[in-house]
């Protein structure tokens, strides 16, 4: 077993004991609960009535949902590090049972969650099958596909529907590509009347992404970027992408190059040492589209830019490993971390001499 998924068992047991401890534990064991104590269902339940900003505007929760149905492709990862069990969730983009990747499935499994699995619309909504499931609540932070309003107004009809928070922990703007886990794992956590859960999840992130910032002082002000390879051209996402998000918090330097206000920015092959030539590493996504990796490396001004000369191409080739870093959810993140801090050492190293040992999840199993 891989060393993450023992660290989600034991974190998903701890925050169980410690909910029960905190919920049970009297100077009185066998006594019945005091006035002052409180139950993780009072708890809950005193968090609700609750209305909350998002994008599509404020939506009102009345009461703790019990029949969650998620829209987007990683929403209900969220849930389930938050001990929510959504009873729908959308078919996994990769084929995995469950509608997640390995990395969740811990997760899932101490949520109790064996949610029915479903095709939401590729394009728009399918409203009739989405309350066929009788929800009392539909989260679409990361949908795939942007909502319209007639659709909003559709589905709330059905049940409320959570989008994307409205701004971020700092008061800007958000963007459907770029809302931090912190911020969403916030407003799924008010949503679903875990904030408790979702603080002791996001410390334990804090935690591990300031463990590799402490071991790596050396990669302070180091430069980095996630690209790939499409429609014969190579692309970078945005600095606020999830996926440079990451990075970021550990350590590198992913300020933004010009022309990524968007999503993604793709780059002619004439451009690409003007634009990618001083970077100190570069993330190349590389595991759904293997091809991708020649039609780069055969780029004519590929050998010019300084992460071939100092050895900072970090080849992401794992299908498995590009999942999680996709899906962005707590639990994929450690996932991450555990994957990529391995490969960043070894392409930061400062000696292109280095031959970089690529990640695959048999070898971590």
């Amino acid at each position: 077993m891989h060393t993450t998924t023992r660290r989600f068992s034991a974190a998903a047991i701890a925050a169980a004991a410690a909910i029960v401890l905190a919920a049970c534990s009297t100077s009185e064991p066998e006594s019945s609960p005091t006035a002052t104590e409180t139950s993780p269902e009072e708890t809950a339940s005193a968090a609700f009535p609750v209305t909350l900003d998002t994008v599509m505007g404020e939506v009102t929760i009345d009461s703790e949902p019990t029949r969650v149905v998620t829209l987007g492709s990683h929403e209900h990862e969220y849930l389930y590090a938050l001990g929510v069990a959504p009873v729908a969730v959308p078919v996994s983009w990769q084929g995995y049972d469950n509608g997640t990747g390995p990395w969740a499935d811990a997760d899932r499994i101490a949520a109790g969650a064996e949610p029915e699995l479903f095709e939401p619309g590729s394009t728009v909504y399918d409203a009739e099958l989405i309350a066929s499931f009788e929800p009392d609540l539909i989260v679409a932070t990361y949908p795939n596909h942007t909502m319209t309003q007639e659709e909003y107004d559709l589905l709330s009809a059905i049940a409320p529907v959570v989008t994307r928070p409205a701004t971020d922990s700092d008061g800007n703007e958000t963007h459907e590509w770029g809302v931090s886990l912190a911020d969403e794992l916030t407003l799924l956590a008010q949503a679903t009347g875990t904030s408790e859960v979702a603080e002791e999840v996001l410390a334990e992130i804090d935690a591990a992404f300031a463990a590799v910032r402490d071991a790596h002082p050396e990669w302070d002000g180091l430069t980095s970027q996630v690209g790939g390879y499409y429609e014969g051209q190579a692309f970078v996402y945005a600095a606020g992408d999830t996926r440079n998000q990451f990075l970021a918090n550990v350590g590198l330097d992913v300020a933004s190059i010009e022309g990524t206000e968007a999503a993604w920015m793709q780059i002619s092959a004439e451009q690409l040492d003007t634009v990618l030539g001083d970077l100190d590493s570069i993330v190349w996504q590389v595991a759904t589209t293997p091809e991708a990796r020649d039609a780069l490396v055969g780029l004519p001004l590929f050998d010019s830019l300084n992460t071939t000369q100092v050895g900072g191409n970090l080849w992401l080739t794992d299908p498995i490993l590009e999942g999680a870093f996709f899906a962005n959810s707590p639990s994929s993140i450690l996932y991450s971390i555990d994957a990529f801090v391995p490969m960043l050492e070894q392409i930061l190293d400062g000696d292109p001499a280095t031959e970089l040992e690529e990640f695959t999840a048999s070898d971590a199993a």
